[in-house]
């Protein structure tokens, strides 16, 4: 159930990938998940466009149960029939597709990640800002394993799902808000106030903002157009994080990335194509991705 839990909701092939990821058959999956829906514990809807296929998420005593494991940061948010029937259905389950992946090629636990993630202002009670007024709520925070990150990976991800389904200008205004949320400190007057974002994920000890990575659904060809539209929409509205590479971001084909994991080539293959609006529009790795996005030094 930990695995619904951290992704709120999952189709029975996305639970196998994770599961039980060396068979080819979703029989075992399903029937564990007919007992906890005997037992209350999970619910199903149908799938939008899919009627065969089920969803499955847990109910509130299914969150409930789950939350007694050690290995679980409780959340308040639970799912209902109504949301995982409701129009952002499609959009978590190509989350939930990223995040299995990731996990089934040894990239990242899933029990490491969350998925919408409020990211918000800190103060004096609150300094991680987890409960804070919003500033950007993430798709997805992904914190690899550390194979991954002795390879260079960073530590932590902020992923944005993008499936077209909104205009370039929204997708813009988003990678800002990230840039905003660079720049948050917990009160505005103290000159040694810690960074929100720093005291969530690095404890105030290091000063590199998590890589913000847009991953594209869709054919390639449609995804390097939406790419380009981005990098074109961030030319005309700069901002300073990411002209000065402060805020190193980055996109991706799915379905290049999800080609690259099965082939166990991981998060360091150079597919990465910058969206930084000086950096060349060339792909790079997610571990020279800080680098490729600086402006070059004046001298």
């Amino acid at each position: 159930m930990g695995v619904l839990y951290q992704c709120r909701m999952a189709t029975a092939e996305q639970l196998r990938r994770v599961i039980t990821p060396n068979s080819a058959s979703t029989r075992y999956v399903r029937a564990e998940l007919g007992k906890l829906a005997r037992a209350g514990l999970v619910g199903a809807v149908r799938r939008r466009g899919e009627p065969r296929t089920k969803v499955w998420f847990l109910t509130r005593a299914g969150a409930a149960a789950t939350e007694a494991s050690p290995e679980i940061v409780a959340r308040p948010y639970r799912m209902t029939a109504a949301t995982a029937a409701g129009p952002l259905q499609n959009h978590a389950l190509a989350v939930t597709d990223l995040l299995t992946a990731l996990s089934a090629s040894g990239q990242a636990a899933l029990l490491d990640c969350q998925v919408e993630v409020s990211h918000g202002q800190g103060n004096a009670l609150d300094p991680t800002g987890v409960s804070g007024r919003s500033i950007v709520i993430t798709d997805a925070v992904v914190r690899p394993l550390p194979a991954a990150v002795d390879q260079g990976v960073p530590p932590v991800l902020f992923v944005e799902l993008d499936r077209a389904t909104t205009s370039g200008l929204r997708l813009v205004d988003k990678l800002h808000a990230y840039d905003r949320y660079r720049l948050h400190q917990r009160t505005r007057s103290s000159a040694s106030s810690s960074s929100v974002w720093k005291t969530r994920y690095h404890g105030g000890y290091f000063s590199v903002f998590p890589p913000v990575l847009l991953v594209i659904t869709g054919p390639p060809e449609r995804a390097a157009r939406r790419m380009a539209l981005v990098r074109d929409l961030l030319w005309q509205h700069r901002c300073s994080g990411l002209e000065g590479g402060d805020v190193a971001a980055a996109a991706v084909s799915q379905v290049a990335l999800l080609n690259h994991l099965e082939r166990g080539e991981g998060l360091t293959a150079p597919i990465w194509i910058p969206l930084s609006p000086d950096a060349p529009a060339a792909p790079v790795a997610l571990p020279d991705l800080h680098e490729a996005v600086r402006p070059p030094k004046q001298y």
